[in-house]
C-alpha cells in the first residue's frame, strides 16, 4: 500500500512530462477535465515520488539519497513561493517547456500559489518523517499532512462543483485536479506509515474505536460530497428544483449517516457481547478447576470467608467442612497413567456434585486427588453425617478395566463450625485431622473432628 501511495503521483507526474514533451494536452491534464499540471510541479512531484521509492529500498545511501529528492522537491515549491511572497523573479515554473506555457491559453500554465505551497508542506513532513528522532517529528509531520490533505479536499469539491474560489488563489493559476490527487496520495503515505502513533493511532487501532473511525471517517467525507454533486447535476439537468434538491439531499444524508451508524452500533453490540463472555470465561477459569469444573481452592475460600461473617449467622444453625481425599489414587496413577487418573477424578467430581441438592452447599476440588464441601446451614452433627455416609458407601470400590482394577476408596473428614470466633485456616487445619484419623482408622470411612481436653479426635461416626 505504501508503495502505491508512493508511485502514483510518480505516474501522473511522468503523464504530464510526457504530455508537455509531446504537446498533447490529454497527457497534461491526465484525460480529467482540469486544468494543466505546470511541468515544473510536474518534475517536483516525480522527485518527491522518488525520494519516497528511494527510502524503501533501505540503507544509509539511499535514505541520504531520499533526502536529497524530496528536499529537490521541495525547493522548487519554496522558489514558487517566495516569487509571489516577495516579488523576486526566479520564474522556476518556466523553465521547463517555456515556449509552451503560455500558447493557447487564457492564464499561463503556471505553477499554481497551492500547489506550491503543497510542495513544500509535503517535502518537509517527509523530511521529518525521514528523521523519526521523536514522537513530536513524526506528529508535526501528521499535522502538515493533514494541511496538505485539507487543500486537496477544498481543490476536489471546487472542482466537482465548479466553484473555482476553492481552488483559484488571487486569479493566479488554479490548482490542477489531478495535482490534488498527487497530495493526497502523498499526505496518505505519512498518515499511512506513521499509522500507529501520533494522531492517526485513534483510527487504525484494531479495537473497535478503529474499526468504527475507519468506516465513518471516510464515509463522513465521501457521502456529503457525492450527494451534493448529485443534487447539483440533477437541479443543472432539470430534473427537480433548488428546493426539493437540499430537501433529497438533507434526506439521503440522513438515511445514509443513519444507516452507517446502526450497522456499527449493530457490529459494536455484537463485539461487546463477545467481550462480556470472554470476560466472563476468563473470570470462571480464574475460579474453577480446569479439569473437573469444580469450584478451585481460591473459589472456595472466597465463599468460606463469606460464611463466616458474623452478621451472617444465625444463633441456630451453623455449617460443616466436609474434606475428601481419595484412597488408591497414586496406584490408580502408576498402573494406567495419568490419563486414567484425570478421568477417575472427573467421574469423583461428578458424583460428588450429585451428593448435594441445595443451592447455598458447595462442592470444590482443592488440589491433586482432595476436594472439599462446604455444608450451610447445619443443625446438627447427624445431619452431615448422613452425607458423609452417602458419599462413602455410594463410592466406587474398583477402577480400571476388566480384570486388571485396583481397589479405590474415598476417605472423609468432618468439621463443624461453632460459635466461637475462628478463620477459615483453623477450620481446615481440623478438618485436615478429622481426614488422617479417618485414613489412619482403615481409609473408606469418615470422622468427625471432636476437641477432647487435651485436643485428640475422639471415635468416627
Amino acid at each position: 500500500m505504501a508503495r502505491l501511495l508512493a508511485g502514483i503521483p510518480f505516474a501522473i507526474a511522468a503523464i504530464v512530462m510526457v504530455g508537455w514533451a509531446l504537446d498533447v494536452e490529454a497527457l497534461k491534464r491526465v484525460g480529467l477535465a482540469s486544468v494543466t499540471m505546470n511541468p515544473a510541479a510536474a518534475l517536483a512531484f516525480m522527485l518527491l515520488s522518488a525520494g519516497l521509492l528511494t527510502r524503501s529500498r533501505g540503507g544509509r545511501r539511499a535514505a541520504t539519497l531520499a533526502a536529497v529528492l524530496i528536499a529537490g522537491g521541495g525547493c522548487i515549491g519554496a522558489i514558487k513561493l517566495a516569487d509571489l511572497i516577495f516579488g523576486t523573479h526566479f520564474d522556476i515554473d518556466t523553465i521547463l517547456f517555456a515556449s509552451r506555457l503560455a500558447t493557447g491559453y487564457a492564464i499561463p500554465s503556471r505553477m499554481a500559489p497551492n500547489t506550491a505551497g503543497s510542495l513544500v508542506v509535503i517535502s518537509i513532513a517527509l523530511l521529518l518523517l525521514l528523521t523519526r528522532k521523536s514522537g513530536r517529528a513524526v506528529v508535526g509531520a501528521q499535522a502538515l499532512a493533514c494541511l496538505a490533505l485539507l487543500v486537496c479536499v477544498f481543490t476536489v469539491v471546487g472542482h466537482l462543483y465548479g466553484v473555482t474560489a476553492f481552488y483559484v488563489v488571487a486569479a493566479l493559476h488554479p490548482m490542477a485536479l489531478h495535482a490534488a490527487i498527487a497530495v493526497l496520495c502523498l499526505s496518505s503515505f505519512i498518515l499511512f506509515e506513521t499509522a500507529q502513533t501520533g494522531l492517526v493511532a485513534p483510527i487504525s487501532d484494531r479495537g473497535p474505536a478503529g474499526r468504527i473511525s475507519r468506516a465513518l471517517l471516510p464515509a463522513a467525507v465521501a457521502i456529503p460530497v457525492l450527494l451534493g454533486w448529485v443534487r447539483q447535476e440533477g437541479e443543472a439537468a432539470g430534473i427537480f428544483g433548488q428546493e426539493a434538491g437540499v430537501a433529497i439531499m438533507v434526506m439521503l444524508t440522513m438515511i445514509s449517516m443513519t444507516a452507517l451508524i446502526w450497522v456499527n452500533a449493530r457490529w459494536l453490540l455484537a463485539s461487546d457481547k463477545l467481550r462480556r463472555l470472554a470476560e466472563a470465561e476468563v473470570a470462571h477459569m480464574a475460579r474453577h478447576d480446569f479439569l473437573t469444573g469444580l469450584p478451585n481452592r481460591s473459589h472456595f475460600m472466597e465463599r468460606l470467608v463469606a460464611r463466616m461473617v458474623p452478621r451472617r449467622r444465625r444463633a441456630d444453625m451453623s455449617f460443616a467442612i466436609v474434606i475428601m481425599d481419595l484412597d488408591g489414587f497414586k496406584q490408580v496413577n502408576d498402573v494406567f497413567g495419568h490419563a486414567a487418573g484425570d478421568a477417575l477424578l472427573c467421574q469423583v467430581a461428578l458424583y460428588l456434585k450429585g451428593c448435594i441438592y441445595r443451592r447455598e452447599d458447595l462442592v470444590a476440588r482443592i488440589g491433586g486427588d482432595e476436594f472439599v464441601m462446604l455444608l450451610d446451614h447445619i443443625s446438627s452433627a447427624e445431619e452431615v453425617a448422613v452425607v458423609a455416609t452417602r458419599i462413602v458407601a455410594n463410592i466406587p470400590r474398583r477402577f480400571g478395566p476388566e480384570g486388571e482394577e485396583v481397589d479405590i476408596g474415598i476417605s472423609v473428614g468432618i468439621v463443624i463450625a461453632d460459635q466461637v470466633p475462628q478463620t477459615p485456616e483453623a477450620l481446615l487445619n481440623k478438618g485436615d485431622q478429622a481426614l488422617y484419623h479417618a485414613k489412619r482408622a482403615g481409609k473408606g470411612r469418615f470422622s468427625l473432628y471432636q476437641a477432647a481436653d487435651n485436643g485428640s479426635l475422639e471415635g468416627a461416626l
